[in-house]
């Protein structure tokens, strides 16, 4: 049994650690004590409280802190009322502790220096805790820095979030100064305490899309964190021992604070006119980007782009993710087509006669769910297709029956996935998939690249890879493609994501080890939208020796109903 205390600073245990502690206590493998801070000042009801902050960080600082949380509450209530997320709605969800056994809760007396910053646990308060022979201690909302004895009260130390990237941002508040400053990807780590802030070892780091708005950015944010800190727990309650920490670095950055009343008003300005000029976009310009693919003759290395054909949209609908293979001395790209009418993507053919010359083939894969990415698999003398199929909860698999227009599903390969852009190739003996996965309840197919690995590739026993997630950056996560699968070092192209999940550019990265145990790739190359006049983005790329299939984003008025941008 695994004996874990988790330190917080009031019975309610919010939403910063909800998720978490609701995970960990459905597990036979844990015993759960709850570490409660007792002092006075949590006692003391809101004048205290309010006279204390103002005399430790002073009025001025009292103000901008009422600004700020008044801003962020009103901009919570307001997307509660009217977004389709549902975790905003859950996001301040409360467990009390006081549901659990009574005799789990041990009261503590934590010190705090003059500024308020300090925090230290007397002797009294330590000897409890070494008491209960814990393994490990969860950090919850228990405030302060931590110093002294309270740091190897437990057996592994104290674990504990940051909610932002601490290679740059140390301080806070979580997930605001990244949308204020237009990051494109909002951090957090997971790290065993030391004496120095936000400067732990860290055992987990992911970095996930920064949404339009704080609220949006701050529920992802959360759930994410609080989903790989239970897995990280139950995972050191099954083999004792926590991932390698990072190799520490030098911190040259300043202290991130509570915004300035100038800052939480220009954030609030800012913001609004984001969703003011969305809707200005979509419901009176009608304007959304649409995507279309084009080619051109030769290798990738040597394409150049902006002498691309490109292929133009049947009226009402628009392709996207191209794929081409040559066979029977025919080269046929296969798109995402997707209609308006329909809200659903298929698998549309579309033959390349010549460098300049083409012919739209139709539909040759079509179900009652949406579908895009047709990725290829040539494997003895057959032609297979894994499109994605994130609808269906399940990787499928389709076989070529007569090439190029007849396809016959055959079966899943991988099933209870919640995954996008499959991709299969050998390497070294053993066939890889590469997946875009995302973790329960959640819809980010950006940030998280899963490999599982297989003896051969129609086969359903698929070994997910022992460090997964490989990649957990939005801004090189997703797949856009791949070139030289046959090849030692297979050059797998990224989804380039910017602010508010809105996919900017390719990058190439080449792969340069994958094994059962470990992973590594390096960039080599990127891909810029500047290729064809005004264009947006582009967010995929394939090519074989024959041609180049690529494609591109620009932004148009809408003419038939609403539709959303590919996947």
């Amino acid at each position: 049994m695994t004996k874990i205390g988790i330190l917080l600073k009031s019975t309610n245990c919010s939403k910063y650690l909800y998720d978490t502690v609701s995970e960990l206590a459905k597990s036979n493998q844990i015993e759960i004590f709850f570490l409660l801070n007792s002092s006075t000042e949590s006692q003391q009801g809101i004048l205290g409280k309010i006279k204390s902050n103002i005399k430790v960080n002073g009025f001025i600082r009292f103000i901008e802190l009422v600004i700020f949380k008044l801003i962020t509450a009103t901009e919570h209530k307001i997307l509660s009322a009217f977004s389709s997320n549902s975790k905003i709605k859950e996001h301040n969800r409360m467990l009390n502790i006081e549901e659990f056994n009574q005799n789990d809760i041990i009261y503590l007396t934590p010190l705090f220096s003059a500024s308020g910053l300090i925090v230290r646990y007397p002797d009294e308060s330590i000897d409890k805790i070494k008491l209960l022979d814990l393994d490990l201690i969860i950090r919850g909302n228990a405030l302060g820095i931590f110093k002294g004895d309270i740091l190897k009260s437990a057996k592994k130390g104290i674990i504990s979030f940051h909610h932002g990237d601490n290679r740059w941002n140390r301080g806070g508040p979580s997930a605001f100064w990244e949308v204020y400053l237009r990051k494109p990807s909002t951090g957090f780590i997971i790290q065993i305490l030391t004496e120095q802030l936000d400067g732990g070892l860290v055992i987990f780091r992911g970095n996930m899309p920064t949404l339009r708005s704080y609220t949006e950015t701050i529920v992802n944010l959360f759930n994410e964190s609080n989903y790989y800190l239970a897995k990280i727990i139950l995972q050191f309650a099954n083999n004792n021992h926590f991932p390698s920490p990072e190799e520490r670095t030098t911190f040259g950055g300043s202290l991130l604070r509570v915004p300035t009343c100038a800052q939480s008003i220009s954030y609030l300005l800012r913001t609004d006119l984001l969703f003011f000029t969305l809707i200005i976009k979509r419901l009176v310009l009608r304007k959304k980007e649409r995507w279309g693919v084009a080619f051109v003759a030769g290798s990738w290395r040597d394409a150049i782009l902006r002498k691309g054909v490109k292929i133009i949209n049947p009226p009402n609908r628009f392709f996207a993710d191209p794929f081409v293979v040559t066979k029977n001395n025919r080269t046929v790209c296969f798109v995402e087509d997707y209609p308006y009418k329909q809200r659903r993507g298929c698998i549309t053919a579309v033959e390349i006669i010549d460098k300049q010359r083409y012919e739209i083939l139709g539909p040759v894969i079509e179900e009652s769910f949406h579908m895009s990415f047709p990725y290829l698999l040539e494997y003895q003398q057959e032609l297979y297709m894994i499109p994605e199929t994130v609808e269906s909860n399940s990787i499928r698999l389709y076989k070529c029956i007569e090439f190029p227009l007849k396809w016959e599903y055959q079966k899943d390969i991988l099933s209870g996935v919640n995954a996008a852009d499959p991709m299969i190739f050998e390497h070294k003996g053993k066939w890889w998939l590469l997946i875009n996965e995302a973790t329960k309840g959640n819809s980010d197919y950006v940030s998280q690249l899963m490999a599982y690995y297989s003896e051969q590739p129609l086969s359903g026993e698929w070994i997910p890879h022992e460090r997964n997630p490989l990649v957990f950056d939005s801004t090189i996560g997703r797949n856009g493609g791949i070139f030289d699968v046959d090849s030692n070092f297979p050059i797998r192209c990224r989804q380039k994501q910017g602010f508010n999940m809105h996919r900017t550019s390719l990058t190439l990265a080449r792969i340069i080890d994958i094994t059962p145990s470990s992973y590594s790739e390096e960039e080599i190359g990127q891909i810029s939208p500047n290729f064809f006049d005004k264009i947006k983005s582009c967010h995929h790329i394939h090519g074989n020796d024959k041609y180049t299939v690529f494609d591109y984003a620009r932004s148009e008025t809408l003419k038939g109903k609403d539709h959303r941008t590919v996947d």
